[in-house]
């Protein structure tokens, strides 16, 4: 057998067009300081000087040491009861992942299992859907809905290394990845070393994830399984539930060799015919509409907006309308079956403006405040707009 070619020299490809290429896709996405409180304004007030240092330390082998990421702690649920850390790291240190994240990609991305949707290129969570949905369609109506356990915080780093190690030879960078993971997080004032996992926030964590998990990818399909995943959620389709049963079986097999676990109360196995929830959705033999927890985050949201408190004013609608455009583009598909429920929605949106503006609950504000002065005056969009003529409404 041939031996394995690996790809060498990757330090070598690190050029200025590629660093102000991560510049501008950092400041693109925008986000916030790290814990040297450098915002991507700051940074870019002496942006050559600033590529120019980045790109030497890069380039020279230990010269680069990532600062810890500023922990902070987001909502998980719409109660506000459950957070999700995420680690935000310094401008800088973001700089540098996409850099490497821009060299690692083009090597992996051929690698990755087609039925791989999750931070690719090409790919969203619209298309994850629409291939399950296939799925369905040719007659697999049985699904283990499986849920890793802490993926992102659990993720060894030994793993992680000897997986990009696999198909990458350059030395320099697979130190700088072992430091991006080793780097640690400040929180309260107090460094916190870490051992294990990759930040939720740093901006190469998707593809290190993708490139782990692309072991599950194809041992399953070795296995003889049809499955969609999108980071670490994914479903294992299958005509029966004893299939279904050896799927799982083999899954947790697959979670053990990885150094990993499945999560006992989110990983279950379901029936198309009754439905089960992915990527925010609802899906079922009957319908393809929000899941209920993703129902009330945007209801929280909503709330949180509308408060009788407020004014009723231009920059209220602005706000909500950010809001309704970004949940509505999600849910409004093909394949969605959501009119009826975003006839509702819209109802309940004016009746809270309404409570806002008169600051109470009346029928009779109903005809003080008409609809047609929401949609024509005030510029409130309609949820119901963004809906598809080929949306299903069943």
């Amino acid at each position: 057998m041939a031996k394995k070619r690996k790809v060498h020299s990757l330090t070598g490809r690190i050029d200025d067009r590629l660093m102000r290429e991560a510049f501008k896709a950092v400041k693109r996405n925008r986000g916030a300081a790290g814990i040297d409180k450098v915002s991507i304004g700051m940074f870019e007030e002496n942006l050559d000087a600033n590529l120019a240092a980045l790109k030497r330390d890069l380039k020279t082998r230990g010269a680069f040491c990532p600062k810890p990421l500023r922990r902070v702690w987001i909502p998980k649920d719409a109660k506000g009861t459950k957070f999700r850390p995420l680690g935000i790291p310094a401008v800088r240190d973001r700089i540098a992942q996409e850099v490497i994240r821009r060299l690692l990609e083009p090597i992996f991305e051929p690698l990755f299992h087609d039925c791989s949707f999750g931070f690719r290129p090409r790919r969203s969570c619209h298309k994850a859907i629409e291939r399950v949905l296939s799925f369905h369609a040719e007659g697999d109506r049985v699904t283990l809905d499986a849920d890793i356990s802490g993926f992102f915080d659990n993720i060894p780093h030994k793993l992680i290394a000897g997986a990009v190690a696999e198909e990458v030879a350059d030395g320099n960078i697979l130190n700088l990845i072992e430091k991006f993971l080793a780097a640690g997080v400040m929180e309260g004032g107090v460094f916190k070393p870490t051992t294990v996992g990759t930040p939720q926030g740093g901006v190469i964590s998707p593809l290190l994830a993708n490139i782990v998990l692309n072991q599950l990818d194809w041992r399953l399909e070795k296995a003889g399984y049809r499955f969609v995943r999108y980071a670490d959620d994914f479903v294992v389709v299958c005509k029966t539930r004893r299939q279904a049963e050896a799927a799982l079986a083999e899954v947790e097999k697959i979670m053990t060799d990885l150094g990993l676990s499945l999560s006992p109360e989110k990983t279950k196995i379901a029936s198309y015919g009754k439905g089960y929830e992915f990527l925010g959705f609802r899906l079922s033999s009957r319908s393809r509409t929000m899941r209920p927890k993703s129902l009330e985050n945007f209801k929280t949201k909503v709330r949180e907006l509308t408060r009788r408190c407020h004014n009723l004013d231009a920059r209220a609608i602005e706000r909500l309308n950010r809001v309704i455009r970004g949940t509505a583009n999600y849910f409004a598909t093909n394949f969605s079956t959501c009119i009826w429920l975003f006839q509702q929605l819209d109802k309940w949106i004016r009746m809270r403006l309404r409570c806002m503006k008169f600051k109470r609950k009346s029928d009779c504000d109903n005809y003080r405040l008409r609809q047609g002065t929401f949609d024509k005056k005030l510029g409130l969009l309609k949820m119901l707009s963004f809906t598809k003529t080929t949306m299903c409404t069943t």
